[in-house]
């Protein structure tokens, strides 16, 4: 919760400083945070489509010359890959009309794009690491591929898994935590009205 969305009040009877929330400054800081979780989905969606489609249309041209089932395979996962980000993209921004336009509607809509995302990132080694990899590392085996070659492409691999992991612990999972709590909080000053 942000300290200047407060707003001081002194409690006559008592001659003690109580909070209470500006709910209209409230709902502005929780707008941003939906939006920022909105931005956060749209480019992950958007850049992972885009690495597929580049990365596949760069195996198709490179093995025009080679047409072979291990040589499309690669590119074939990544389309594939491709197709099922856009459609978990279609899927959540279909969930996204479900929520009210209210303080707690717009906050649980960023709390539901954050949990998206989380969901995303723990199950990135499965539906898009491995099968992959998998497909480019039989096509560089069939290919007789240079140790070099095999060391940077796994290597690539294991980076790509190990950003994704640190995302995830170092800003994902806190992130959501934050929204939750700040529910929780708002939650309580409603019933407490």
């Amino acid at each position: 919760m942000e300290l200047d969305e407060l707003q001081k009040i002194w409690d006559t009877q008592n001659k003690e400083p109580i909070f209470t929330i500006n709910m209209d400054g409230m709902h502005r800081v929780i707008k941003k945070k939906r939006n920022r979780t909105k931005f956060a989905s749209n480019l992950n969606e958007w850049g992972l489509i885009m690495i597929a489609i580049v990365t596949a249309s760069i195996l198709f041209y490179r093995n025009a010359d080679n047409w072979n089932f291990y040589s499309l395979l690669p590119g074939i996962v990544l389309l594939l890959t491709g197709v099922y980000v856009f459609i978990g993209r279609f899927k959540r921004k279909k969930m996204e009309k479900q929520f009210d336009q209210t303080i707690l509607g717009d906050l649980d809509q960023a709390i539901s794009n954050a949990s998206f995302e989380i969901r995303r990132a723990k199950t990135f080694l499965w539906w898009y690491i491995l099968p992959i990899a998998s497909s480019s590392l039989l096509n560089m085996y069939t290919k007789g591929s240079s140790p070099a070659k095999w060391i940077l492409v796994s290597l690539t691999f294991v980076l790509a898994h190990v950003v994704v992991n640190w995302s995830l612990n170092k800003a994902q999972v806190p992130g959501r935590k934050r929204l939750i709590k700040l529910r929780e909080k708002i939650t309580e000053e409603i019933q407490s009205e």
